[in-house]
This record gives C-alpha cells, structure tokens and sequence, in this order.
C-alpha cells in the first residue's frame, strides 16, 4: 500500500512537471537612452515641467488601447524607469536641441528669452491594437514662479502609425511623438512676446 502511495505521488508530480509552462521573460523599456554627452549639454527654455498623468499611467507596465473604451495592462512588458519622468526627461533633451538649433535672430540676441515652466497634463500615451501610438493632453506655459500664465492652455493629440509589430517598435514611435510635443511646445515658447516682463 505504501508502495502504491508513492508511486501515485510520484507520478503526480512527473505530470505536473511536464504540464507547467516556462515563466515569460518580462521586457523593460526606456523612453530616453541618450547617451551622447554633446546632446545632454545646454539649457532648455523650459525650467520646469509640471507633468500630470492619469492614475492608469502611474504604473509601470505599457498600455493597449483594445477598443474605444477599453484597456489592457502588458504584464510582461514595462516600463525601466518612473514614466513621468521618462517623458520629462525626453522633453528637456528635446527641448534643448531645439534652443541649440535655432538660428532665428532673435535667438542670437543676449537676454532675449527668459526661460519659463510648463505646466503638462497627458491624457493618453499608449499603443492601440489597430497599430498606432496615441499622445494627447493640453500644457499652459508659466512664469518661473508659476502665477501667471503667459499662454492660454494649448491642447494636443498625436497620432502615429506602428510599422511593425511589437512593444519596441510601439515605444519607439512612442518616443517620437514626445519629440512632436516638444516641437510643439517650442513655436509657443517663441510665440511669447519677448517684451513681456517674465521673472526668472
């Protein structure tokens, strides 16, 4: 009988081993990997970035949009890093390549711009399933001490097509609508009068 009894036990635990499947590997992303010391140099016109994220955001796996109303978590696809940091770092390198690029005259003017905040708030920044990446919100340009705006509130939504399949190829194309935003933010920067009396 106990001869039965383990062989039973035995068994048993022979199936189970045969019937478990392997964990999946988890996948960790960034947003950011700027490596090159040149493009981490310079001063961006934004001081500070405010940033707001939805609570469905402020966790790190990636998002897929399934349906109008519906989303799903990638459990084994995540986030390297805090993502509202993520993006905030992507926009300042941006954001400073664009002050490095700008040629205009009145760039070249010592003084001529004061650097301001951004206040940013993201609705949307996900993949969806019909293969395209999704960035919408709205963003106010701030004085320094953030009392005054000195832009009305600008809204956004970027839209772009996924090439290939895949969460890298989803967080690649991620990152270049972040670059848009950026873009974005940059023409409303310049578009503040320059006579205005910005405190740094």
């Amino acid at each position: 009988m106990k001869i039965l009894s383990v062989f039973i036990i035995l068994s048993s635990l022979v199936l189970l081993g045969c019937n478990s499947q392997p964990t999946p590997t988890s996948h960790y992303y960034m947003l950011n990997q700027q490596l090159d010391i040149e493009s981490l140099a310079g001063i961006s016109p934004i001081k500070k970035i405010q940033l707001t994220l939805p609570e469905y955001l402020k966790q790190p796996n990636l998002i897929l949009q399934l349906s109008k109303h519906e989303l799903s978590y990638a459990y084994y696809h995540m986030w390297a890093e805090n993502l509202d940091e993520a993006i905030t770092k992507s926009l300042q390198l941006d954001l400073k390549a664009l002050e490095k690029s700008d040629k205009t005259e009145i760039n070249k003017i010592e003084n001529a711009k004061t650097r301001v905040n951004l206040v940013l708030n993201i609705d949307h920044f996900y993949a969806t399933i019909d293969s395209k990446v999704v960035l919408a919100g709205n963003y106010t340009l701030v004085n320094s001490q953030q009392t005054l705006a000195l832009s009305p509130q600008y809204s956004f939504s970027f839209i772009t097509n996924i090439d290939e399949n895949g969460y890298p190829n989803s967080v690649a194309k991620m990152r270049l609508l972040v670059q848009q935003l950026a873009q974005d933010v940059y023409q409303n920067y310049n578009r503040i009068s320059t006579t205005q009396a910005l405190k740094k």
